[in-house]
């Protein structure tokens, strides 16, 4: 038995569960069928003076994107593709925020998988070695002040089509089923949505507050990278082993007898 082709995301059954679970982010809800950036829209409205834990969703991005200026590519009505804004009272480090998400996402994705879900420093959530979802956190400030935060976040919902330079780097939920969860089955994106927006929130909140070293244990269960041998490229580059990450979502990597904390750049598993 095969699953029906994805249908669009619809706002009115999103908005009944968001209501009936009380989440804090999703009202408003912001939908298009197609834009360019979901994460341009919310930045767009925090200038408008836009709420936050107001969402945005697209079922379709002609110009989405991730970390460094890369594409982020889905078909229509395959996928999550949808931004939060945030007002933060706090101002949090933007590793450790990123980091939040992540655990969040993957929390409320791993029910829906018979394989282990992890998050790999800085922003995605893996299956495996495959990317399951991303996550790109953009600030907008006022001087030096932050006055809004927009998390995009994508998810793959549903196979498609890849590059072959893609080809056994990404995973889709609908390849991960577990026993809850039939393969052949329609996965409610609605319900989805409002799950990783419960999740999300219930870490981005103590981050914010309090700081990232209370998710460090959570963050250490499902660490991707805990213990490889990694090579960091960026502002800091350097070969090592990782080792977790401080209480600022920084990276930590054993080079040559030091452990270096790495704020930023691109990490690739090497071996060995």
């Amino acid at each position: 038995m095969s699953r029906p082709p994805p249908r669009p995301f619809d706002p009115a059954r999103f908005a009944e569960l968001q209501r009936a679970r009380g989440t804090p982010y999703g009202a408003p809800f912001h939908y298009s069928a197609s834009t360019a950036s979901t994460n341009d829209l919310a930045l767009d409205s925090a200038r408008a003076g836009a709420s936050s834990g107001a969402v945005f969703l697209a079922d379709h991005q002609t110009q989405g994107r991730g970390r460094r200026g890369k594409t982020w590519l889905a078909e229509p009505n395959h996928d999550l593709l949808f931004s939060i804004l945030l007002r933060p009272e706090r101002e949090a480090t933007p590793p450790s925020l990123t980091l939040a998400v992540g655990l969040g996402v993957r929390a409320a994705l791993a029910p829906a998988s018979a394989e282990a879900l992890t998050v790999k420093w800085p922003n995605d959530v893996l299956a495996g070695r495959r990317k399951l979802a991303g996550i790109l956190c953009e600030g907008q400030f006022e001087g030096k002040r932050l006055s809004a935060l927009v998390i995009g976040i994508g998810v793959n919902i549903y196979q498609a089509p890849l590059p072959a330079e893609l080809e056994g780097q990404v995973a889709a939920l609908e390849q991960l089923g577990s026993v809850e969860t039939a393969r052949e089955r329609e996965f409610e994106r609605e319900r989805l949505l409002v799950d990783i927006l419960e999740a999300v929130e219930r870490r981005v909140t103590p981050c914010v507050r309090d700081g990232f070293a209370s998710l460090l244990p959570e963050f250490a269960q499902h660490d991707a990278l805990a213990g490889e041998r990694v090579e960091v490229s960026g502002p800091t580059a350097l070969v090592g082993r990782a080792r977790g990450v401080d209480a600022e979502g920084r990276l930590l990597v054993e080079s040559e007898g030091l452990v270096v904390p790495v704020y930023s750049g691109t990490v690739r598993v090497i071996g060995g």
